[in-house]
C-alpha cells in the first residue's frame, strides 16, 4: 500500500548539472543544467567572474597541466550536488536531439559556432537534455573505432601512435591498476586489447555511480603521478594522466557490467558529441570612455596578408591627426594574428590620442557566400555592411580602405554634415568616364542592374562618411549581405552602395579621395567624365588630402605608379616596411613549417641495417626513405 501510494505521486525532476570545463573565453548555452566552470584557475587569472572556479573549496586545480578537465571532475565530486554529473569542454558538447547527424571517423559532428542555430539543432537546454538523460545509469561519448581514423591495431597501438605518449606510461598505469584492483585485470586486457572507446572524458552519471568512479580513479592517478619523472615532459605529454583516464573510464565501465551481468548491468547509451570550431563568445565592442564630441571613429577591414598596407594607412592618418581629437580606430577582421595585432598596436601606441581594436566578423559573416570580380579586390570589402550591429553605440563614423594614405587631419572629414543623408563619398571619375564611352555599356549596366535614376553620381566607396542611424533604416545586416550575394556586380558592394542609397548622398570635395593615375586612366577614361568634374579631379592633385590607390597599380608593387613616393614616405617608417619590400620584389610569403615524422624511426629494429646499407645522407638513404613512407602509407 505505501509503495503504492509513493508511486502514485510526481516525481521531482531530476538535478541535472552538466558541467563545461573552460579556459578561455566561449559561448556557453544559457540553462540551469549548464553550469560553466574555469578549470585551471589556480594557476591563471580569473577571467571568468560569472561562473565557477576549479580553485574554490576543495580541489586539485593546480594539477590541472596534467589531468586537464578533471580537475573540474574532482571540484564536481567534492563540491557539488546532483541526482546526475555530466562534463563537457567548452568546445565540445553532447548532441541531446533524437537525431541522427553526420560525423567524422573521430565521432565528431563539426559546426562553427555555439549560437541560438545550434542550441536549437543539438538540444542544448534544459528540457531536450532532461528527456535524453532521465532514466540511464551511464551516458558516453561514441565508441570510436580506432581502426577507422588510422588504422590502428587496438587502444594499446592508438595510445603509442601519439608522438606525446609513451607507452611505459600507459604500462605503468596497467600495473597499478591490477596491483590495487586484481579484479580489473580482465577488463583492463579486454579494453586496451579491443579497438573500440568513447573518448574525451566526456560523461553523464548517476550519482552513486559517480562518486563511485571517482574514488576508483583519483587514487589511480594520484599513484601514477607520485611516481612519475615528468620534470622533462613537453605541454603535451604532461597532459598524460587526463589521456589515461579517458582510457579508465571504458575499463570501469566495462568491469561494472561483466560481473554485473545482462540483467544487473547499467543502463548504458552514447550520445553524439558534436565539436564547435569556434567556441569563443560573441565580439563586442563597447563605446570609449571619453567625451564623445572629442571621438573620430574610424573603420578599417583587412585580412592577416594586407597587414602591412593596413598598418601604413593608419600610421598616414595618425601623423596628420588632430592632437585635440581622440580617434578610435577599428579593424574588422577574422584572421589577423595575435603576433601582427600586438605589433600594430605596439607601433601606433605612441600616439597617445588614439586607440587601436579589432573586431572579429567571423560570427557575422559565417552562411553567406561573398565573392568579388575584380582580382584586386577583396571580400573584406564588404565588412562595410555589418558595421550598423558591430558598433551600435556610433551614429556617424569614417569607413576607409586600406590601400590609400591620409596626409590631412581626418577629423575635418568626419565632421562634414550629413544632414539625413546616408553617406558623404566623392564621385567615382572612372566609373563617370564608363558612362561616357561611345559603347555604352556602362550605362546599359547602370539601368538594367542598378536601376539608377541619376547614374553620373555614382560614388566611389572606398572614403565613406556613414551615418550608420540612415543605415539602419535603409536595411538590416542580414538584407544587406543578402544583396551582397546576389550575382552580377562589377564593383561589388560599392556597386550595392550605389543602388541602395541613391539620392542618399552628400558629395564631398574630390580632394578626399584623389584616385591615382592607375594604367593611364587618368587621360584615357577619367577624361571622359563630365568637363566640371574632371576639372574639380585635377585641381585635388594638387593638394589630395587623401590619396587611393585603387585599381591593380599598389605601390608596393610598382613604386613608380602615381603618388608611390608619397605612399613610400609613409609605409618604410611602419615595422612592416620589409615585409611591404618583399611583396615589392615578388618574395612570397613563406608557408609555416611542417614538422615530418621520421619515415624510419630512431627505435625501428631496421634502422641499424638501414645505416649500415644507406648511409645517412646517401642517394641509397633517400631512396629508402621513400619507399619505407610508402609502405606506412605516407606521401
Amino acid at each position: 500500500m505505501a509503495l503504492t501510494a509513493q508511486s502514485s505521486k510526481p516525481q521531482q525532476p531530476a538535478r541535472i548539472k552538466l558541467f563545461v570545463s573552460a579556459h578561455k573565453p566561449a559561448a556557453v548555452p544559457d540553462g540551469a543544467s549548464i553550469v560553466p566552470i574555469q578549470v585551471g584557475a589556480a594557476n591563471a587569472p580569473r577571467l571568468f567572474e560569472d561562473m565557477l572556479h576549479d580553485d574554490d573549496g576543495e580541489n586539485i586545480s593546480e594539477k590541472n597541466p596534467m589531468y586537464c578537465e578533471l580537475t573540474a571532475q574532482y571540484w564536481a565530486w567534492k563540491n557539488a550536488d546532483a541526482d546526475y554529473y555530466g562534463f563537457c569542454h567548452y568546445r565540445r558538447y553532447f548532441d541531446f536531439t533524437e537525431l541522427e547527424h553526420q560525423q567524422n571517423d573521430y565521432g565528431e559532428i563539426m559546426d562553427g559556432y555555439i549560437d541560438d542555430l545550434a542550441i536549437a539543432e543539438y538540444g542544448l537546454d534544459d528540457y531536450s537534455i532532461a528527456r535524453e538523460v532521465n532514466g540511464w545509469d551511464v551516458i558516453t561519448s561514441p565508441l570510436n573505432d580506432v581502426r577507422a581514423f588510422g588504422g590502428f591495431a587496438n587502444l594499446k597501438d592508438h595510445w603509442d601512435g601519439d608522438a606525446h605518449l609513451h607507452l611505459k606510461d600507459l604500462r605503468h598505469m596497467y600495473d597499478i591498476l591490477c596491483a590495487r584492483h586484481p579484479e580489473y585485470r580482465e577488463d583492463a586486457d579486454a579494453v586496451l586489447n579491443g579497438h573500440k572507446a568513447c573518448f574525451c572524458n566526456m560523461f553523464i552519471m548517476r550519482k552513486a555511480i559517480f562518486n563511485e568512479y571517482c574514488e576508483w580513479l583519483f587514487p589511480l592517478l594520484d599513484e601514477f603521478t607520485e611516481e612519475w619523472d615528468h620534470s622533462l615532459a613537453d605541454v603535451q605529454t604532461l597532459r598524460t594522466p587526463g589521456h589515461l583516464a579517458e582510457r579508465l573510464l571504458n575499463i570501469f565501465i566495462a568491469h561494472h557490467q561483466r560481473v554485473s551481468g545482462s540483467e544487473h548491468g547499467w543502463r548504458i547509451k552514447q550520445l553524439q558529441c558534436v565539436h564547435f570550431t569556434h567556441p569563443e563568445p560573441v565580439g563586442s565592442l563597447e563605446p570609449l570612455d571619453r567625451n564623445p564630441r572629442d571621438v573620430v571613429p574610424v573603420i578599417f577591414a583587412a585580412d592577416d596578408n594586407y597587414v602591412p598596407m593596413l598598418t601604413t594607412t593608419i600610421y598616414s592618418m595618425l601623423a596628420n591627426a588632430n592632437p585635440e581629437r581622440f580617434y578610435d580606430v577599428i579593424v574588422l577582421e577574422r584572421d589577423i594574428s595575435e603576433q601582427n595585432k600586438q605589433n600594430i598596436t605596439q607601433f601606433l601606441a605612441e600616439f597617445p590620442n588614439a586607440e587601436i581594436r579589432f573586431y572579429d566578423v567571423s560570427r557575422a559573416m559565417a552562411g553567406y557566400e561573398l565573392t568579388t570580380s575584380n582580382a584586386h579586390i577583396s571580400v573584406e570589402t564588404y565588412y562595410r555592411f555589418i558595421i550598423q550591429d558591430a558598433l551600435p553605440f556610433y551614429s556617424k563614423i569614417l569607413y576607409l580602405d586600406s590601400d590609400l594614405v591620409v596626409n590631412a587631419d581626418i577629423a575635418e572629414l568626419y565632421d562634414t554634415p550629413l544632414g539625413d543623408c546616408a553617406l558623404g563619398a566623392v564621385r567615382d571619375l572612372d566609373f563617370l568616364g564608363n558612362l561616357n564611352m561611345k559603347d555604352g555599356k556602362r550605362l546599359e549596366y547602370v539601368a538594367s542592374k542598378l536601376h539608377m535614376k541619376q547614374p553620373f553620381d555614382y560614388f566611389q566607396a572606398g572614403v565613406l562618411v556613414m551615418n550608420l542611424d540612415r543605415m539602419r533604416d535603409i536595411h538590416t545586416v542580414q538584407e544587406w549581405l543578402d544583396i551582397a550575394s546576389q550575382p552580377g556586380f562589377i564593383y561589388n558592394d560599392q556597386d550595392i552602395l550605389n543602388m541602395e542609397c541613391e539620392g542618399d548622398v552628400t558629395y564631398l570635395p574630390y580632394d578626399w579621395n584623389v584616385m591615382h593615375d592607375c594604367a593611364g586612366r587618368v587621360h584615357g577614361v577619367f577624361d571622359f567624365a563630365p568637363a566640371a568634374v574632371y576639372q574639380a579631379y585635377l585641381e585635388s592633385r594638387n593638394h589630395p588630402k587623401i590619396v587611393h590607390y585603387a585599381g591593380f597599380d599598389k605601390p608596393w608593387k610598382n613604386p613608380w605608379c602615381d603618388f608611390g613616393p608619397l605612399y613610400w614616405s609613409y609605409a618604410r617608417k611602419t615595422p612592416f616596411s620589409l615585409q611591404t619590400m618583399a611583396v615589392l620584389a615578388d618574395v612570397k610569403r613563406p608557408k609555416p613549417a611542417v614538422h615530418h615524422e621520421r619515415a624510419i624511426a630512431e627505435d625501428s629494429p631496421i634502422r641499424k641495417y638501414a645505416d649500415a646499407i644507406a648511409p645517412s645522407g646517401s642517394k641509397q638513404r633517400e631512396l629508402l626513405k621513400v619507399v619505407a613512407r610508402k609502405l606506412q602509407g605516407k606521401k
